[in-house]
């Protein structure tokens, strides 16, 4: 009767710690990740070939069509601050200890979650992205960033600061779905060799299911907090243990990606 009525001090520990062993590797892998756009793309504008940019990015720079261009470096540009400053966002000592950052850090990261989806939008329309199945998660990825955000900001306004956390955190694994996307399809890659995946073009049944399995971290997250706020000891340790294994999966995939995809010469 006692884990039903409160859970233990160890348990919410073991809860806490779980969860924090799982974002490490999620906040260093998207530092990785910033790092690549740097190399990628950086390299090339500074070298004065963008055309280099086709070697990561199929037709991310098409001469004469300046609009679509544009719109890729903004892409790309805003994704930068939105993985860097991102994760530092949920990191409570970050929060605590310098309040004025978390809040323009915060609204930056908004205005370009936002700016983001609108030139993503943009670049579904006159561009080839992947299978219908991939597009219609980016238009549904789109669509919970923007309600997402609305309502993290509606909060902090209210400065009903809890609830907006939560919104925050969505709002950081729906604009994080598609490193989650890399990540996991690395992990399977190495698995089985690449099943479902057809390299020539990005499709394959494996791709359509990542299109909405991209999604999975904000479903767990849901469960966290559910179990979070509970009151049951048993399920705080059950999860606290999925959450160390994930964490596990998670540095595997950082690590098979970041060798595999972004920084295959190292």
């Amino acid at each position: 009767m006692s884990d039903i009525i409160s859970p233990t001090p160890r348990s919410i520990k073991a809860l806490r710690i779980a969860a924090s062993a799982w974002y490490t590797p999620v906040l260093l892998g998207q530092w990785i990740f910033v790092a690549y756009i740097f190399y990628a793309y950086g390299g090339p504008l500074l070298g004065g070939d963008l055309t280099d940019w086709n070697k990561h990015l199929s037709e991310a720079y098409v001469p004469d069509r300046t609009l679509g261009n544009v719109s890729v470096a903004v892409h790309l540009t805003l994704a930068v601050i939105i993985h860097f400053f991102g994760p530092l966002q949920l990191v409570p000592a970050v929060r605590n200890r310098y309040p004025a950052f978390h809040r323009w850090s915060g609204r930056a990261f908004v205005a370009c979650v936002i700016i983001v989806v609108a030139a993503g939008a943009y670049m579904l329309v006159v561009r080839e992205i992947g299978a219908w199945t991939l597009r219609a998660g980016f238009i549904f990825q789109g669509f919970m960033i923007l309600w997402f955000a609305w309502q993290a900001v509606r909060y902090a306004r209210q400065r009903k600061f809890a609830i907006h956390m939560r919104w925050a955190t969505r709002l950081f694994l729906a604009a994080s779905a598609v490193w989650f996307l890399r990540v996991m399809i690395m992990i399977w890659f190495v698995l089985t060799g690449g099943i479902g995946i057809d390299q020539s073009n990005g499709t394959g049944w494996f791709i359509d299911a990542m299109s909405g399995l991209q999604f999975l971290p904000l479903v767990l997250y849901e469960v966290y907090w559910r179990i979070k706020a509970g009151n049951s000891t048993r399920a705080r340790y059950a999860f606290a243990i999925f959450l160390w294994i994930a964490a596990l999966l998670t540095t595997v995939g950082v690590g098979l990606a970041t060798l595999g995809m972004w920084f295959p010469v190292l």
